[in-house]
This record gives C-alpha cells, sequence and structure tokens, in this order.
C-alpha cells in the first residue's frame, strides 16, 4: 500500500508543536521536542494502526538540523503515551561522529513502557568511513516486523538494500507504526521531507 493513511499527533507534549502538510508526492513533518531516548520522548508522530506482521518504506528527502542529535525515521509503538514501548529506525541529519556510530543511521528500541532506551551501533571497530552514509534525498529506510523480530534495512537507491540489524523485543500484535520526527531542541522545530512511502501488511 503506497501512501497510507496517518494520523498526526505530538507525543510528550513537546514546548513547540508539530504539523503536517501532503502533496501528491511527498509528506512534510514539522516537529519540536527535546528527544526520542530515556525514558520519557517528546516529537511528532505521523501513524497508523498495523496488527501483526509489516514492512514499512520510506525515503528521507531532506532533514533538517536543530542539534546534531535530531533524527527522523521509523517507528513501531506500543501507544501515544510518552513512555511507551517501541523500536524505531533513525536517520541523523548528517554523518558526523555520534557515541559509538560513525554514520547517519541508528536503530534504538524501549522494551517495555516506562523504560529507557538502547541504541544498537555498526560493529566495533568502527571503520574510517561511514558503514551507513546518509547522503539525501538517497536516503530510504525500511523497518520490518516478522512476530517478535524486528528488522531494519537501509538503501542509497531504493532498490540494493543492507540490514542495519535484527532485534529481537516482544511488543503487542497492534503496534502505531509511522514517521517519527524529533528535533532535540525544545526551541526549535525542524522540517523533514518524506516521499515514496510504502507499507505491507502480512
Amino acid at each position: 500500500m503506497k501512501n497510507p493513511h496517518l494520523t498526526f499527533a505530538d507525543v510528550g507534549s513537546p514546548r513547540l508543536s508539530g504539523h503536517a502538510r501532503s502533496t501528491t508526492d511527498t509528506l512534510t513533518l514539522t516537529a519540536g521536542g527535546a528527544d526520542i531516548w530515556e525514558a520519557r520522548d517528546e516529537f511528532h508522530f505521523a501513524y497508523t494502526p498495523v496488527a501483526g506482521d509489516f514492512e514499512f518504506t520510506a525515503r528521507i528527502d531532506s532533514l533538517g538540523m536543530a542539534d546534531v542529535y535530531t533524527k527522523a525515521g521509523l517507528m513501531g509503538r506500543a501507544s501515544l503515551e510518552a513512555d511507551a514501548a517501541h523500536v524505531c529506525f533513525f536517520s541523523f541529519g548528517d554523518n558526523q561522529p555520534r557515541n559509538n556510530n560513525n554514520g547517519g543511521i541508528e536503530f534504538q528500541s524501549r522494551p517495555e513502557d516506562g523504560g529507557t532506551c538502547a541504541a544498537t551501533y555498526p560493529p566495533l571497530p568502527l571503520s574510517a568511513e561511514p558503514d551507513f552514509p546518509v547522503e539525501f534525498p538517497n536516503a530510504w529506510l525500511q523497518l520490518a516486523r516478522q512476530g517478535d523480530t524486528f528488522i531494519c534495512r537501509f538503501s542509497q537507491d531504493g532498490v540494493h538494500w543492507k540490514t542495519y540489524t535484527k532485534h529481537q523485543q516482544a511488543l503487542p500484535v497492534s503496534l502505531l507504526v509511522g514517521l517519527a520526527v524529533t528535533s532535540h531542541h525544545v526551541d526549535q522545530r525542524v522540517k523533514v521531507v518524506f516521499s515514496q512511502l510504502a507499507l505491507q501488511v502480512a
């Protein structure tokens, strides 16, 4: 299903509210929010309920930065509560080093409601060049669910895919699946343009 019908909401009551604008080919999300991390999130979410296995794909055409940790990408979330369990596959705004990461892509998860988040990084030792470089608009993300396995893939052309991680996590059968954007700056919004949205449900 291309261009799935999405509902829009701010999660975690960010100081600056988010909003969406769609055209035939693109979806632009503008978002505030402190972060999606630790035990509580603030971000703008474009989502649809999905029961069971799925495969969700999107291209990030552009991603503005308010902070080095501004991020946008794909999420499966248990609820709209600020501390909800989730998995998410994100892009940052560029490829500068962050924590144990040498590129612009990262996976993170919260294993249970109220828990803290953990991130998955490329294998150590890190190479000098990014393992998963982002060069907008050539940045496709894919998040797939197979039972309790979540598979994240990245592509620079939408044809050839490279697996970032396969993650095991028990989440409810029904999830809110969609696009998540956080500014990581409570006093500044960011704008992200997505295109080529496609959702396949088993």
